[in-house]
């Protein structure tokens, strides 16, 4: 994970300044001082790179039931005992973005919730998700190269400085886990199984009469 010039390590109260300034480069938005207080404190995970213990990206995530996420995300797992992710940061510093930092902390905090670093099976965390700005087109292409799928749009969720935006909500689904489906998706679905023989017979029918 560290290269002798990039460190990857957890966030501590000495990197405050630092990822003040890192967010405050990075998003349209500002974080108030409690925000900051639980990224240094441990109340969030919060994961760095460093060059010369100067930061310059981080992932921000927090796992918990979904249930105790906010009423808006709560239909992106059907079970409300289900534990998810949720990501709350992810930020590059201007001169070290397009070296893969990004995908770097993801990758990271995907193996952090793994069976292989201590995780219980019934406690992997089944989806991972996060909020983005609908006029974010290169956030928004970033997610969707690494698998993440739209789930829902958010009107007027962001308060930015010069008014309101859209947020878009974003899921990759970990460990089983997988979207909550509708009463039409499950018809859809249960329609495509009953009809598949048929179809396959169709199309053997359709194939012998060309011959």
């Amino acid at each position: 994970m560290n290269s002798p010039l990039l460190i990857t390590r957890r966030i501590e109260e000495r990197d405050r300044l630092g990822v003040q300034n890192l967010c405050r480069a990075s998003f349209p938005i500002e974080y108030p001082d409690a925000w900051y207080d639980d990224v240094v404190s441990g109340v969030l995970n919060s994961i760095g790179i460093f060059h010369n213990e100067s930061i310059v990206a981080l992932i921000v995530s927090e796992y918990k039931l979904i249930h105790n996420c906010n009423i808006e995300d709560r239909g992106i797992i059907s079970d409300e005992h289900s534990p998810v992710v949720y990501i709350l940061s992810l930020a590059v510093s201007n001169e070290y973005r397009r070296q893969g930092l990004a995908s770097r902390l993801l990758r990271y905090l995907i193996q952090m919730y793994s069976i292989e670093n201590g995780f219980v099976r019934n406690s992997l965390p089944k989806a991972l998700f996060l909020h983005v700005l609908s006029t974010n087109q290169s956030a928004i292409s970033f997610y969707r190269r690494h698998g993440f799928e739209q789930f829902e749009i958010l009107v007027n969720y962001y308060r930015l400085k010069g008014g309101y935006g859209d947020g878009v909500t974003f899921v990759l689904y970990l460990n089983g886990g997988h979207k909550t489906y509708s009463i039409v998706d499950l018809c859809r679905m249960c329609a495509a199984f009953i009809w598949s023989p048929f179809t396959k017979l169709l199309k053997s029918d359709t194939r012998r009469l060309r011959e």
